[in-house]
């Protein structure tokens, strides 16, 4: 094919910011995350998302998860593996996901209140330790008076998180297929899971949703699918399904290594595939559980892919 250049160049910047905002360790998924985690009933889906979190939290690359689950009461053993709070356990309902909106915001307020309290700490002691009490103004002084700094006993302000950053928060959606949260459409799933990374001014939000099926009839929205930055797929038995998962996300490996790499996965009970569609390396796309790189012959190969 013959190529010619343009006689100026227009060439496109990347924003310096990047769409997955919080820092992670090589091998950690990219957060802010829309994760589904797809197999049947018992597969394990919940007890590798409790232990996610719980990696996570450890980490501090989450400091705050919520849980929409009708089904915690018999579940509650499994989910305090990820540490979550019962008053941060919801139903999941018409009002659900407003309800988990409006805390992100919360969370946001409140880190620009401590971010404000401590600007005005560190100016008192800036002024005090540099100034005459006779050159500081008398609205300031009274400013400082009202706010207890002038007490002699004041301290500084301390963020409520182990980590002073902006708030980094998730929330798992379970056992929530045939609820009002996914079969009704002004529930706002649909319109969390699109705009999640932007909630709250750009604050954003990990989701992890646990499913049983992925793409069939009653599953996951499709817009929800193509903005899906990973996918942790257990052992299915239908294998139009599986072929299904693979056309539509347009991976970049044979047929026949996709299923060679789920059959790996899945001889062993309980273990599923990772597959991560925005990769921080691209030989590390797909895994075996958590901890094992899998890379097939025809990964990123397209002669391999088309045979």
């Amino acid at each position: 094919m013959r190529t010619s250049k343009t006689k100026k160049q227009m060439t496109i910047r990347p924003p310096a910011k990047s769409a997955f905002s919080i820092e992670s360790d090589p091998y950690f998924i990219k957060l802010h995350t829309l994760t589904l985690v797809s197999g049947k009933r018992g597969g394990g889906k919940s007890v590798a998302t409790a232990n996610l979190i719980r990696i996570a939290k450890e980490k501090n690359y989450i400091q705050r998860c919520w849980l929409i689950t009708p089904t915690y009461a018999s579940n509650k053993e499994i989910w305090s593996i990820a540490n979550i709070d019962e008053d941060d356990v919801m139903e999941p309902d018409m009002n659900c996901i407003k309800t988990l909106i409006k805390n992100v915001e919360n969370e946001r307020e409140e880190w620009e209140l401590f971010l404000k309290q401590k600007s005005i700490y560190e100016k008192f002691h800036r002024e005090i330790k540099n100034k005459p009490i006779k050159c500081i103004s008398p609205d300031e002084l009274l400013f400082y008076h009202e706010l207890g700094l002038l007490d002699g006993n004041a301290t500084k302000p301390e963020w409520k998180y182990d980590v002073e950053c902006p708030p980094r928060l998730a929330v798992i959606i379970d056992d929530s297929l045939g609820t009002d949260l996914m079969a009704r459409r002004t529930a706002g799933l649909v319109n969390l899971c699109i705009r999640h990374r932007h909630l709250a001014d750009g604050l954003g939000i990990s989701i992890f949703m646990l499913v049983q099926s992925y793409c069939a009839q009653g599953g996951v929205a499709r817009p929800i699918r193509e903005n899906c930055t990973n996918l942790l797929l257990f052992k299915i038995n239908d294998s139009n399904q599986i072929k299904k998962i693979k056309e539509e996300a347009d991976l970049p490996v044979s047929d026949e290594d996709f299923q060679n790499m789920c059959d790996y996965c899945h001889a062993e009970p309980y273990q599923f595939m990772l597959v991560d569609f925005s990769p921080k390396d691209e030989n590390k796309r797909f895994r075996r559980g958590f901890d094992e790189y899998l890379m097939p012959p025809s990964l990123n190969n397209r002669a391999l892919i088309n045979q």
